[in-house]
């Protein structure tokens, strides 16, 4: 596939995409490893948990500040300077002798990842033509959504082959290896505005988040519950400090006021929970598998595996559903989906088996997963349109939070629990922790479907809009069955019996040189009120083809937005080039940069109702009518029903 790019610009998004790819897979890499972290490193599942809870944290600290660093420095300077940093944080975990300097480079590796992510992606979308776009961002979203798939896998072999410190000398070696590519390949590209940097916001939020988490993961094992309960409330305090500057701020880190807006508040609580449940349930469940069912790493890991694959998909056909038939539908079938998996999770035993686990985790993360785009979606819509490009920040952030805050809660109901049952012991003890907060799971989850149950429905509106169109159809069909329909039928048959393409076409269709700018376009399709030109080369054969939908697309804002709850990655960045500067590209375009090279075309001697077959079956309005490679003419179903009904007209005048 083409891009429009030079080598040199396909070299630099090569290597921007392998540092975002080592990034995404570097936040999925360590979860079958916590079990033998614990153990070499003796430390309790409330400590090992903020290996995860901490990175999402770091990165929901850190992911505002990356459109101020990069108003702030090149891209070439601050890609450069953050593989530097995440390959240093790598290095310090691979070698470090306690859990505290394993917990240093968890966080120099977020804190890297939380700026370069966004930097790489605002970069890739400048760097590849605005008519490339569409195509390679789905590319893109492929590759980046690939890498949590494998990551819990590949980090099972690793740690029951060469040991969970391979883990990072592996992602040390391929960062540096990333880092000397970026020193050779990349270049500074593009400008970025410059936005003011508010201290007092990331000091409201750093200390807040810190706190309320803190204090949630340690309530369970502090030995002063009054120290715990009042992180817990400084945590809230500077939490509520920090959302109140943002609503009095001219130019706010975070736009927290569109959470105002009823319908989309109900949206982020839900997709909260999800989150919550989802990253939780991934820290936990290869505890569980490997602490109390005894498997290795590497089970755990392939356990995780089929609801990774499966749930990265699943998305596309629920936004699918939602396009079709609206968000009652989708999310009805992905809260049964998410049901049946919470009752299996409330159902797991000391020794289920391990086909059931990988079952009931699969069932729960592809029903999360086929609910939340629908939601999102729907949650999306309800803003006005000066709101939604700050949604998916307010959004990823919450989310980010509720990832760490989920993970917290359920590790320490776990270790809550599990003190507390003393009258059990062993294995029967420990799996007494993990039950209870599979329990607390199905609670999040359970919370977050009586909310969807409630509250995400599609418009009455709608639905009665919907049942009138249904009656008028139903009338529409019952007024067809009727005796003149017939008549009409053997009239029109009459008419066409021997009529041919060529007859119906017409001969004197929109055509337009393959050397045209796209501005010349622009003018013959208003000229002619058409909406789609063909395209000739100077003998005149059929090249291309060119519609009123391509110069749309071309003119629309384009976003680049990567999610995958799996990984705690959810980014999102704006098409910030103004729409004058677009039109101005557009009108300078060569036709063929825009126009689709593979043209659905016939023959000027095939038959007129094969001619409809492919105006039907491929769902367009208008097709090119070539003699030999030759353009001719074009056929539209406009110019078959004046076939239609000029035929009809000349049959009955002639009976008369």
């Amino acid at each position: 596939m083409g891009l429009g790019i030079t080598k040199s610009q396909f070299r630099m998004i090569a290597v921007l995409l392998c540092g975002a790819f080592l990034t995404v897979l570097n936040a999925t890499l360590l979860t079958p490893a916590l079990p033998t972290i614990m153990a070499d490193l003796a430390v309790s599942s409330t400590t090992v948990q903020w290996l995860t809870s901490g990175y999402a944290l770091t990165e929901a600290v850190v992911i505002p500040l990356a459109a101020y660093l990069m108003g702030r420095f090149s891209t070439r300077r601050l890609f450069i300077g953050g593989l530097s940093i995440f390959a240093t944080g790598s290095l310090v975990a691979a070698l470090a002798p306690a859990f505290p300097v394993l917990l240093l480079g968890r966080v120099l590796q977020a804190s890297a990842t939380g700026f370069v992510m966004p930097m790489v992606f605002s970069v890739i979308l400048l760097i590849i033509p605005r008519e490339r776009r569409g195509s390679a961002m789905g590319i893109i979203g492929l590759i980046i959504g690939f890498a949590p798939t494998i990551g819990p896998s590949l980090s099972g072999v690793l740690v029951d082959t060469v040991g969970w410190r391979a883990i990072f000398g592996i992602v040390t070696t391929l960062a540096i290896v990333v880092l000397l590519l970026a020193v050779k390949e990349l270049k500074p590209f593009g400008e970025f505005r410059r936005t003011k940097f508010d201290a007092l916001s990331v000091v409201f939020s750093t200390i807040g988040l810190v706190s309320l988490l803190y204090g949630l993961s340690t309530f369970s094992s502090s030995n002063s519950l009054a120290v715990t309960a009042a992180l817990i409330v400084v945590g809230f305090a500077f939490i509520g400090a920090y959302a109140y500057r943002q609503l009095h701020l001219d130019e706010p880190m975070l736009r927290i006021d569109i959470l105002k807006t009823s319908q989309y508040r109900t949206v982020v609580i839900i997709i909260a929970l999800f989150q919550a449940a989802l990253i939780g349930m991934e820290t936990v469940m290869p505890l569980y598998i490997q602490g109390v069912l005894g498997y290795a790493a590497t089970v755990s890991g392939l356990t995780l595996l089929p609801g990774a694959v499966i749930g990265a998909f699943v998305g596309v056909l629920a936004g699918r559903l939602f396009d079709k038939y609206g968000v009652r539908c989708p999310v009805i079938i992905g809260v049964c989906v998410i049901a049946v998996g919470l009752v299996g999770f409330v159902g797991f035993r000391v020794d289920s088996p391990i086909v059931l686990v990988s079952a009931v985790y699969a069932l729960v993360s592809i029903g999360i997963q086929f609910t939340m785009t629908p939601v999102n979606t729907w949650g999306v819509n309800s803003l006005p349109n000066d709101a939604i490009q700050h949604a998916q920040s307010t959004g990823n952030t919450i989310n980010q939070v509720a990832g760490s805050f989920g993970t917290a809660l359920l590790v320490s109901v776990s270790a809550a629990a599990s003190s507390q049952a003393t009258w059990l012991s062993g294995v029967e003890q420990t799996f007494f922790g993990y039950h209870a907060s599979f329990t607390a799971t199905a609670l999040l989850a359970g919370i977050a479907l009586v909310l969807i149950v409630v509250f995400v429905r599609d418009k009455k509106a709608s639905a009665k809009t919907a049942a009138a169109e249904a009656q008028d159809a139903s009338a529409q069909g019952e007024r067809a069955s009727a005796e003149p329909s017939d008549a009409f039928v053997r009239v029109a048959d009459k008419a066409l019996s021997g009529m041919t393409l060529e007859q119906a076409m017409n001969p004197h269709a929109a055509t337009i040189s393959n050397a045209a700018t796209m501005g010349e376009v622009m003018d013959l399709i208003a000229e002619t009120d058409t909406t789609g030109v063909s395209v000739v080369d100077p003998q005149g054969k059929l090249v291309g083809y060119v519609t009123d939908g391509d110069i749309m697309r071309y003119l629309s804002r384009v976003e680049l937005n990567v999610s995958n709850p799996q990984a705690g990655v959810s980014l999102s960045v704006k098409d910030d080039e103004a729409l004058e500067a677009r039109i101005a590209a557009l009108a300078n375009l060569n036709v063929m940069e825009l126009a689709t090279k593979r043209v659905i075309s016939v023959d000027v001697n095939t038959p007129l109702d094969v001619a409809c077959g492919v105006l039907a079956s491929r769902k367009i309005k208008k097709v090119p009518v070539t003699r030999d490679g030759v353009l001719v003419g074009a056929l539209s179903r406009r110019n078959v029903l004046h076939s239609v009904i000029g035929g009809v007209d000349a049959s009955k005048a002639d009976a008369s």
